[in-house]
């Protein structure tokens, strides 16, 4: 899976870019840019790769990626589901995608007092942000007005958004901060090479001499290389890895927290434990019953809904 840096497009004198592409099969390539970008995707369910972030998602997605987050979705089957073997045979779902720079409005448009509170989700959304509830309702909304309209009309819009973005609390962070700053053309290549070998590697023990020789340089410059880049090591890197992946498998809830523990690649469960509760502050056990019982309660709201109905 090849990291593609992501242009905008030559020639728009368009001050941000914003379309809306039709699919049937959900399958983006990890790629990564310098502007931010708003994407609302229209599918039932999916996997969506965001930094070292692994999280399923079920009934539509709205996050929001500060610039040079690596990122992606594809289709993940649900139980039972026959696997889809063809693309675009009637277009049945959808992608609404925005992206714009920090200097869209001009250089200090983001820096006056009136832009504080934008300037801080702006900060945020370099851990990548999904956003749910009411305000991903609002938000998708103001995003398909968006696609309809040109002119000033559309500047008011994206304004709107990132107001709505501003002052929700309802949206969660997916991964850690610090990713590819000011990179030049060398880095990048050798970055997403990197990344690449971490994401098709995570669940079985990484050896720091074979990625270092995938990276062409020694192991002991590897690890000052990397952590300079990423502001994690590689440890660390690799265990919120597969921390976030074992999190997926927990909400699932179709294997135990033993085997759970070894597919996400830790080698045994007293070191999953720990590095879990350092993670996540609690454990795999207390996270999947918190899990369960968000679900319970849904169900039961859920319910309650249908028979004031």
């Amino acid at each position: 899976m090849k990291p593609i840096y992501a242009k905008p497009p030559l020639g728009s004198r368009a001050a941000f870019q914003v379309r809306k592409d039709y699919f049937d099969l959900l399958d983006t390539k990890w790629h990564y840019h310098s502007e931010y970008e708003l994407a609302f995707i229209k599918y039932p369910h999916g996997k969506r790769i965001a930094g070292n972030s692994i999280t399923a998602f079920e009934e539509d997605d709205l996050v929001f990626y500060g610039p040079n987050l690596p990122h992606a979705w594809s289709h993940e089957p649900a139980a039972g589901e026959v696997p889809a073997t063809s693309y675009n045979s009637g277009l049945s779902y959808y992608a609404i995608v925005v992206h714009f720079s920090k200097s869209c409005f001009g250089d200090s448009f983001f820096a006056i007092p009136e832009m504080g509170a934008i300037q801080a989700i702006l900060r945020r959304s370099t851990h990548g942000l999904v956003i749910y509830g009411e305000a991903r309702k609002r938000i998708v909304q103001l995003m398909s007005q968006l696609v309809d309209h040109t002119g000033s009309r559309r500047v008011i819009l994206l304004l709107q958004i990132l107001e709505e973005l501003s002052v929700t609390e309802e949206y969660a962070l997916l991964s850690s901060a610090g990713y590819w700053d000011n990179l030049n053309d060398h880095d990048a290549v050798r970055m997403s090479g990197i990344y690449e070998y971490i994401i098709q590697n995570f669940t079985r023990e990484i050896v720091l001499d074979e990625i270092a020789t995938q990276a062409h340089i020694s192991p002991s410059a590897f690890c000052r290389y990397f952590k300079a880049r990423t502001k994690r090591t590689l440890k660390e890197f690799v265990n919120d890895l597969r921390i976030n992946y074992a999190c997926q498998l927990l909400e699932e809830n179709q294997h135990s927290i033993t085997q759970i523990c070894f597919e996400a690649g830790f080698n045994n469960i007293s070191n999953f434990n720990r590095r879990f509760k350092e993670i996540k502050g609690i454990t795999p056990q207390q996270y999947r019953t918190n899990i369960l019982g968000i679900h319970h309660n849904n169900i039961k709201r859920t319910a309650g809904e249908h028979s004031q109905s």
